[in-house]
């Protein structure tokens, strides 16, 4: 059948269809009230000259589509060109598909300028990292798609995204088909005939459907749907952990100009100290995971023959970073740094791709101050968990590459639905599990871990037993148990039915709070490629939407949290200075620099990866002779609420009066004036 004659058909029945789907298409009326890309640039632009003075618009690049990524600067040196305070980013809804977080930066544009946080720092925030896939929340058919408008052919023919999902039932959604065959991999969840599973044919079960997205084979390749428009995901095109050959990343980082044009805004901008991604992911709430098998193994590194004998090490010997760099110093020229960094560029050992250690103190510190926050404003977290960053995104290229402090955060999932049971539970879930220490989880016993394997889902295979001779074997540990449990679909593993967490929070949102509205029964539908089909599921955004009547309560206790973490950015000063005259016209000079604040002057993966780059401290003065000690001073780290004591010797003939001046780009910038007493 030519697809032509097809189209027909499917309009001729969507006529039909009209007046009993528009009751379904008026159920996105509870989404009333979110801004549009255009209009989320309008309200960026009218801040601007309602507050000339304090507000800056900058055009960060076009999408694909034609649509202006804009960035609002607010800050007290909106009009110079030189910037001497420092900066947080904030990107909005890189994903394209999750509204709430514009809603949020626009909430906090409002915020920072009611309540003045920029009176000592720049604030960049950026609505809509992806405008492309933003704008098809505004748009009929209902379609959820993380896809810019950029070019891809993915099915390799010699069309261009002619062959993508479409709505061709006429309900205004476009959503899911079910069909029968043969080689079906999916039936419906006992007792919840509207969720699908896959079949466990270690359970003896058998397949029923195949589920596809709604569409049709518009091109007559024998395929359904493999060719969209657009084809790249901006939250996966950042260079940290990118991956080639992906069917939304992106030919190379970069590679659109969303991501292309937020490097060049960054990198021109070495005051950036701090970024938060509002997305999916929430680093405020629970630290960035841990878990990724990177190709560098730290703990066990084999020094090549060749370079073995240099630094007297075994080459059939392992060693751990440490001892590699204390092996190395020696060799050093003077003041020379040996770091993890060049040790591992040297030896060619890899990136890292987990975060390190002494970051994450912080960082589960402040989850830990977050969570009573929210708990002392009556908010609950009694929800499905954040998802977990992905592969090639904005945060994972903050945190790794910019090394500065990375932050993120959703602001609703759906609430978690629990199930009455007659029998007691456990007592355990993944969280309580990953604050154990190993003894500890293999004391609980056979009988309590079997139950709680049984609880969250755990495969038939996986028996108490195995999994206790894997964590005594040291195979497992009670944090990697649950960081793979917290990345199961919807955060949390499936009930023993086979529901996912997520399906069954659904359910329970969709009938209890949407009046049913959220999702569309299946109901058959004569298929011109397929024969007959049933089309149906959740509607497009109704899993990470909420009705924009909650937006405001939502935001008002969360988004405040952005403000409270941009205080905590390091801040250096001169503490205090002193001097010793010791004759012969020589002076100790002693001056204590100290980061007042609570987080680290740079992260540890900053200091790692020797970017942003180190404060200076300059001890200057006309004819000022340096005995011992320079002129210009690197601190290349300092923790937070930590100070350092730097000394000089000098001789000053020709003046008593030394200037101290402490300048870096992103942890404000300080001086002072010295008196030197004693004799010339």
């Amino acid at each position: 059948m030519r697809t032509g004659f097809k189209l027909l058909i499917i309009s001729t029945i969507s006529l039909f269809l009209f007046l009993i789907s528009s009751s379904l298409i008026h159920s996105q009326s509870f989404w009333e009230g979110y801004h549009s890309p255009e209009q989320a640039n309008n309200v960026l632009t009218e801040t601007a000259q309602n507050h000339p003075d304090i507000t800056r618009v900058h055009t960060l690049a076009q999408s694909p589509g034609g649509r202006e990524l804009l960035v609002l600067e607010i800050g007290p040196e909106v009009n110079s060109e030189e910037k001497s305070l420092p900066a947080i980013l904030v990107v909005a809804n890189m994903e394209g598909v999750i509204p709430i977080t514009t809603e949020a930066s626009l909430k906090l544009v409002d915020l920072v300028i009611e309540e003045n946080a920029a009176d000592n720092k720049t604030w960049y925030i950026l609505p809509n990292g992806n405008p492309d896939a933003a704008v098809r929340f505004f748009q009929s058919p209902l379609r959820k798609d993380v896809r810019n408008e950029f070019p891809v052919n993915d099915d390799m023919d010699d069309q261009v995204g002619e062959d993508g999902p479409e709505d061709i039932n006429g309900d205004g959604f476009v959503t899911t088909m079910r069909y029968k065959h043969p080689q079906g991999e999916w039936i419906p969840v006992d007792g919840e005939p509207r969720l699908m599973r896959r079949a466990d044919r270690a359970k003896g079960e058998r397949g029923i459907y195949k589920i596809h997205s709604e569409g049709i084979d518009n091109d007559g390749d024998g395929q359904i749907n493999e060719d969209p428009t657009g084809g790249i995901n901006v939250n996966r095109n950042f260079p940290h952990l990118f991956r080639e050959f992906t069917a939304t990343g992106g030919a190379w980082p970069g590679s659109t100009p969303e991501a292309r044009g937020i490097f060049e805004f960054v990198f021109s901008r070495p005051e950036i100290a701090m970024t938060f991604s509002l997305g999916e992911t929430n680093f405020a709430l629970q630290p960035p995971r841990g878990g990724r098998q990177g190709s560098a193994d730290f703990q066990n590194i084999q020094i090549p023959e060749s370079f073995a004998d240099q630094i007297g090490a075994d080459p059939n010997a392992t060693y751990t970073m440490d001892e590699v760099i204390r092996m190395v110093e020696p060799l050093a020229p003077p003041g020379f740094e040996i770091t993890e960094s060049v040790v591992a560029s040297f030896l060619g050992l890899g990136a890292v791709v987990n975060p390190m250690q002494e970051d994450l103190v912080f960082y589960n510190e402040l989850a830990d101050r977050y969570k009573e926050y929210l708990e002392e404003h009556g908010f609950s977290t009694d929800r499905l968990s954040p998802a977990a960053a992905k592969d090639g995104s904005f945060e994972l290229w903050s945190y790794y590459h910019l090394g500065i402090p990375t932050f993120s955060m959703d602001f609703w999932t759906l609430p978690e639905f629990r199930e009455e049971t007659e029998d007691e539970d456990s007592g355990l879930t993944p969280e309580k599990i990953g604050e154990m220490s190993d003894e500890e989880f293999v004391d609980l016993g056979e009988e309590t871990i079997g139950q709680f394997l049984e609880e969250v889902g755990a495969p038939a295979q996986f028996s108490a037993a195995q999994v206790i001779g894997m964590v005594q074997g040291g195979m497992l540990t009670t944090s990697r148990i649950a960081e793979m449990l917290a990345q199961m679909p919807g955060g949390s593993p499936a009930s023993p039915d086979g529901a996912s967490a997520e399906d069954k929070a659904l359910i329970a949102w969709v009938d209890n709070e949407l009046n049913g509205e959220g999702f569309i029964e299946w109901s058959e539908f004569d298929h011109p490629d397929l024969g007959t089909v049933e089309i149906g599921g959740p509607i497009p955004f109704v899993k990470n939407t909420p009705p924009y009547v909650m937006v405001d309560s939502l935001l008002s206790v969360q988004v405040p949290w952005i403000v409270t973490l941009s205080e905590k950015m390091a801040r250096l000063n001169i503490m205090s200075t002193d001097t010793e005259y010791l004759g012969g016209g020589i002076h100790r000079v002693t001056a204590w620099i100290e980061n007042e604040n609570y987080l680290p002057f740079p992260t540890a993966m900053g200091v790692r990866n020797q970017n942003p780059k180190p404060a200076q401290i300059f001890l200057q003065a006309n004819g000022l002779d340096f005995i011992e000690g320079r002129e210009r001073t690197l601190i290349e780290s300092l923790g937070g609420m930590e100070a350092k004591k730097f000394t000089w010797l000098v001789r000053s003939p020709e003046t008593r009066l030394l200037q101290l001046r402490l300048e870096t780009t992103h942890a404000w910038s300080d001086r002072s004036q010295i008196e030197l007493g004693g004799s010339r």
